[in-house]
């Protein structure tokens, strides 16, 4: 269960179902929407055509397959097929006066572009517009976006433990990256400046390799790791550090080392040129500017590992350039096959700067070419990841956390600051006093409370966003850290609820609704408060309906509202103790 708490207000608001979902909902028919996965997120948001987004853009679907919406609020249309046109920040449909200023659409359905290959997709997208343009953002499964990112990213692969490495690496570097575009509402593009996703090359062994590893994560202290890959390190891998990443500095799993395996069939040469003023033009670009015209390229200082950290550039005088600029400004501008990697030599011939180089990508972290030889030599995917980044930890929640226990007469803590936590065992040994005289049950097993030190680690580890505060999984409640929550003014609130929730989950008779355990749970904790909202729902099966498949985030939050008062109004009529045999032994009919 989930407790949400708008940190920065410092008010509790509502509480959020396992299967909660954005405005497009109910979920399409897709076996990985709402499927249990701890330790990362259920979806990620990508906003598809990053670089070149479309002006318009053609829906198709068969009869009955997909819906959209042109407002959070306005009920679904089935849809056939739209054409949709980006006027200024408006949406144009079918070339008629009808416009919106976005348009929600879910189920099975084909996205055509102009100019631009058709994308299918049977998960929810949103679309807006701005400066004449269509920008199209998708809530993709985690697993899907994968199988995606495996479809542009791995070529030829024909290793499957190789492919199983890369899933891992792909989904951990969506985790570590994921706030990339955060500003921009949503997590990563679909372009090599996150992770190259290919959707229309997902084919149904992608799909079995992303699922064969689901919820895997590469964790270092606690956090999801950097986890960088190249095409082809030529035999020795790059540090982290040079390429100026995040943490990378601090994150000893990327440091340089030997690849026996990427050279097994020999090393990867290349030589290309490029015009002297076409260079001098690619670098201006990229506002380097080389004063005069440009002469000559020179390397001025080499990494460790012998590709290039810094060059001289010489005009009318010397410019030193970082290695990483110059690249990136020769691929942007010229075409990445020019400088295939940052290691090689560099000449001068009559009016061309002449480039021989070996490798290819950056030579941090993953080979490519290296793990495809390990699998083909019969090592494994673990083996794999655990080679190219050595001191990580695979698992499906958070590794690497130094976690200790203090133990009382009725809870377990665990934390990774007990001195400072040492206090919280009576306040959470009272409160699970308080939740059994409070329902008349008794916990059958000792509650475990789990503080994690930051919320970045919490919701890394649990797959929650940072506004959720709580969940709890059978004996185990996994919170923000407690100084969050004091600062907020909802820690005792939080673990009051998290353990009334524990309390009649273990003891509710399968098949008890949604609404009725939640809005039990809600009424126990706070039995005095208000209760008479606006109903909205007219009967009990609506409301299960709302609370497991909500339609938007407001109905929800008022599906839980409506759920807590009609529990309310329950426990005025029959009395508390009845809800909670209700609980164990079945609704009689007339409340259902």
């Amino acid at each position: 269960m989930k407790h949400w708490v708008p940190l920065l207000l410092a008010l509790w608001l509502a509480l959020v179902p396992e299967h909660a979902v954005p405005f497009q909902t109910p979920a399409p028919k897709n076996k990985n929407i709402g499927a249990p996965s701890k330790g990362f997120p259920r979806t990620v948001r990508v906003r598809l055509w990053y670089l070149h987004p479309p002006a318009s853009l053609t829906i198709r679907a068969e009869e009955h397959q997909a819906q959209f919406r042109t407002c959070p609020a306005c009920a679904p249309v089935d849809l056939s097929t739209i054409n949709l046109t980006a006027s200024g920040t408006r949406i144009t449909l079918d070339k008629r006066k009808s416009t919106a200023s976005e348009l929600g659409v879910r189920g099975a359905f084909q996205m055509i572009p102009a100019g631009a290959p058709p994308i299918r997709a049977d998960f929810p997208v949103e679309i807006r517009a701005a400066g004449g343009r269509l920008l199209v953002t998708a809530t993709m499964p985690m697993d899907e976006y994968v199988a995606g990112v495996l479809a542009g990213e791995t070529g030829n692969f024909k290793s499957d433990e190789a492919l199983k490495a890369m899933a891992v690496a792909a989904r951990t570097y969506a985790m570590h990256f994921g706030s990339r575009h955060a500003l921009d509402n949503f997590d990563l593009c679909d372009t090599t400046h996150c992770q190259d996703l290919r959707i229309a090359g997902i084919n149904s062994h992608l799909r079995q390799v992303a699922e064969s590893t689901s919820a895997e994560v590469l964790w270092y202290e606690g956090q999801p790791a950097a986890t960088y890959y190249h095409a082809n390190c030529a035999g020795t891998t790059e540090d982290g550090r040079f390429i100026l990443g995040n943490d990378e500095p601090m994150a000893p799993y990327l440091n340089q080392h030997s690849d026996v395996y990427c050279v097994r069939h020999g090393t990867l040469q290349w030589q290309s040129e490029v015009t002297k003023r076409d260079l001098q033009r690619a670098l201006a670009a990229d506002e380097i500017t080389i004063p005069g015209s440009l002469r000559s390229v020179s390397v001025a200082q080499r990494t460790p590992s012998g590709r290039v950290e810094v060059l001289r550039v010489m005009g009318s005088s010397p410019v030193v350039v970082p290695a990483q600029a110059f690249r990136s400004a020769v691929g942007r501008h010229l075409g990445w096959e020019r400088l295939k990697s940052n290691w090689y030599d560099v000449s001068v011939s009559g009016d061309r700067i002449v480039f021989h180089g070996r490798g290819s990508g950056h030579g941090v972290g993953l080979c490519q070419i290296g793990a495809e030889v390990m699998g083909e030599e019969g090592k494994s995917y673990r083996e794999i990841l655990a080679y190219y980044y050595p001191g990580t930890k695979l698992g499906a929640s958070a590794q690497g956390i130094a976690w200790q226990t203090l133990t009382g007469e009725r809870i377990e803590l665990l934390t990774t600051r007990p001195e400072a936590d040492r206090q919280l065992v009576p306040i959470a040994e009272r409160l699970v006093h308080e939740a059994e005289a409070n329902t008349g049950l008794t916990f059958s097993v000792t509650p475990q409370w789990k503080i994690y030190p930051t919320v970045a680690m919490f919701r890394d580890a649990t797959g929650e966003p940072g506004w959720v505060a709580a969940t709890t999984r059978g004996r185990t409640m996994q919170t923000q850290p407690a100084d969050v929550l004091k600062r907020a003014g909802t820690l005792e609130s939080t673990l009051r609820h998290e353990l009334l929730h524990m309390l009649i989950e273990a003891n509710a008779k399968p098949g008890t609704p949604v609404w009725y355990r939640e809005g039990l749970v809600l009424y126990l904790s706070e039995p005095q408060a208000a209760t008479s909202p606006p109903p909205t729902l007219q009967n009990a099966r609506d409301l299960e309906k709302a609370m497991v498949s909500p339609l938007s985030e407001d109905q929800l939050r008022q599906a839980y509202t409506e759920a807590r008062a009609h529990v309310a109004a329950l426990a005025q009529k029959y009395g508390k103790a009845n809800l909670i045999t209700w609980a164990q032994q079945g609704l009689p009919a007339d409340v259902q």
